[in-house]
């Protein structure tokens, strides 16, 4: 790849107000992400959303939610790893500004879906918000632009705060704004317009404020095979491939705690669209606390693989729990667990990531991750379908075994990659 790095590159400190917009946008896009699922499942499994037959069988109801859950990280796959390989071509902002104003399209349009309603729409807005989330991808990439090897964790965390004050808030707003009992014209499509509404005024802010942090190479073709050029490229990277397989491991753990929880809470305990909405925003609570907290604490005497193997461990001890636990208080609690260790696992991992690889490979690499990603959600889609025969608790446990097994190779990958490996000096330590 020909991309040049920019030669502005700062000390230990990150100039925040440099990536303010691209932060925003993680927020935006991660609001966008913690509000859909609540409300998907919500309209799925309503007999009176008008989106499916009331006669509708269960396991064509099932067949429709999995497939709601799975196109996005669908086009995501084809989305993520395209967007960060063109953000390395033709530089962040144009791209950035791009997925932004896609996703807002994308929002608007599932809005219509849900208010006419129309199935059609509602799957396409949600694909097509799939294929412009490279939101978080170029943003990491142009974190990594601004970062030395000394701050690169803590800047790299900084992206995942931003993402989990999206998830914390967008669960909540989509819980409230959902409901007619807050206002009377309020129903499903209220939250995918709030949030079509503010991904537009971020790509209008992103347009006026955001400076680009890498200079374009514009001899660098791009295919619309990429995306498979991409993984075909990682699975052959012997510095990565390893890597790709725990991180898809994980994500597929985690999608199915996620998704599988919420159904557990409609079907066990009877929860509301607000409800659901809480639950989620607790989640994303711990993420912060995880990122604010465990993360850095962690980070001060091991280094990124350590920390990412001790999330994986502990999350997955507690999602295997939270399969056996039919107590809503109980889960309630396993909840704040998994969430804050899952994402101590996820940001040291895309720490491992950008380790593995030289600075000119920061888009493609971060590409990858997303793309990986995108594929443990589909496959999570596609197990959806196998709900009416394993029953939800048991998917919330099977996806604690895929977290184990990431956890087994990632002690591989310690002591094969990072035996050996210095702690960080004082100074370092001190900075994080």
């Amino acid at each position: 790849m020909s991309n040049a790095k920019s030669s502005a590159k700062p000390g230990t400190k990150l100039d925040l107000w440099k990536i303010s917009p691209s932060l925003l946008a993680i927020c935006i896009d991660a609001m966008g992400f913690g509000l859909v699922y609540p409300i998907l499942s919500a309209i799925f499994s309503d007999p009176h959303s008008g989106i499916l037959s009331a006669g509708i069988s269960e396991q064509w109801r099932f067949f429709f939610i999995g497939l709601g859950y799975a196109v996005y990280p669908l086009f995501m796959f084809f989305g993520s790893s395209l967007m960060g390989e063109l953000s390395d071509v033709f530089g962040r902002k144009r791209v950035l500004s791009t997925c932004v104003l896609g996703l807002s399209a994308s929002y608007f349009m599932m809005a219509a879906g849900a208010a006419l309603p129309s199935l059609v729409l509602l799957i396409v807005g949600r694909g097509l918000g799939g294929l412009m989330a490279g939101c978080q991808g170029i943003a990491q990439a142009a974190i990594s632009d601004l970062s030395t090897p000394e701050n690169k964790a803590i800047n790299m965390s900084i992206m995942s705060i931003a993402y989990s004050a999206g998830i914390v808030i967008g669960p909540v707003i989509g819980g409230a704004t959902s409901s007619s009992a807050t206002v009377s014209f309020f129903s499903y499509w209220t939250p995918f317009a709030l949030v079509g509404l503010l991904s537009f005024a971020c790509y209008l802010w992103i347009l006026v404020k955001f400076k680009e942090t890498t200079r374009a190479a514009r001899t660098q073709k791009i295919s619309v095979l990429l995306p498979f050029k991409v993984i075909i490229e990682a699975a052959t990277d012997q510095r990565v491939r390893l890597l790709c397989v725990i991180f898809l491991l994980m994500q597929i753990g985690y999608s199915l705690y996620f998704q599988m929880i919420l159904l557990q809470l409609q079907h066990e305990f009877h929860y509301s669209t607000l409800g659901l909405g809480l639950f989620s925003g607790l989640i994303g609570t711990f993420f912060v606390i995880g990122l604010t907290v465990v993360v850095r604490a962690l980070l001060r005497r091991r280094t990124a693989a350590y920390t990412a193997q001790v999330g994986l461990v502990v999350a997955g001890v507690a999602q295997v729990a939270s399969g056996l636990v039919h107590v809503q208080a109980g889960q309630w609690v396993l909840a704040m667990v998994i969430g804050a260790f899952d994402m101590v696992a996820y940001t040291t991992l895309l720490t491992v990531f950008s380790d593995a690889v030289p600075e000119d490979k920061q888009g493609w690499v971060l590409g990858v991750s997303g793309s990986v990603m995108a594929i443990g959600w589909v496959a999570t889609g596609l197990l959806a379908n196998l709900d009416p025969v394993l029953g939800d608790s048991w998917l919330i446990f099977l996806g604690g075994v895929f977290w184990l097994v990431s956890c087994a190779l990632m002690t591989r990958y310690v002591r094969k990659r990072d035996r050996g490996t210095a702690l960080p000096t004082p100074a370092v330590a001190e900075e994080i």
